[in-house]
């Protein structure tokens, strides 16, 4: 059974320091995002006022705010855009990978463990059909289950 707790506790790790470097991840794409906001914020309104008055020197005042408001959509996608490319997949594979392992490994146990109680089930029901016939039977996967469990000791 210590292979399948130390596998247990693995999961248990691995998918903590998952969510653990997900929330990591969020938080400062969060923060980034707030401060480049108000960073842009006040230099766009600096950028807005200097270019509406180079514009309305060479258009009218409409023309240049419209060529401003379309400066300003354009900004705001490539900011959108390099927000959302920030990506948590790559940071936490090597924990996945090692999640995958263990659940892989307890699967693999619980199969064990299911079939040796199926041969003792099937040795407890051929007692009645052969008391003295099925006793080895009986103790073979017993024995073989105690010696595993002492040889992961």
């Amino acid at each position: 059974m210590s292979r399948l707790s130390r596998n247990l506790v693995t999961i248990y790790r691995t998918e903590r320091l998952i969510a653990r470097r997900r929330l990591a991840v969020v938080q400062q794409q969060t923060i980034l995002m707030v401060l480049a906001g108000i960073a842009a914020l006040a230099g766009l309104v600096a950028l807005n006022v200097a270019i509406f008055f180079a514009l309305d020197a060479l258009m009218s005042s409409a023309g240049a705010a419209a060529v401003l408001a379309a400066g300003n959509l354009v900004l705001a996608a490539l900011l959108v855009l390099f927000a959302r490319r920030t990506s948590v997949e790559d940071e936490i594979a090597p924990a996945v990978e090692v999640r995958d392992m263990a659940i892989a490994d307890v699967e693999d146990e619980m199969e064990e463990m299911a079939t040796e109680a199926r041969e003792v089930v099937q040795a407890v029901k051929s007692i009645g059909a052969n008391p003295l016939g099925s006793l080895p039977a009986l103790l073979v996967p017993l024995l073989t289950a105690l010696l595993k469990n002492r040889a992961e000791k």
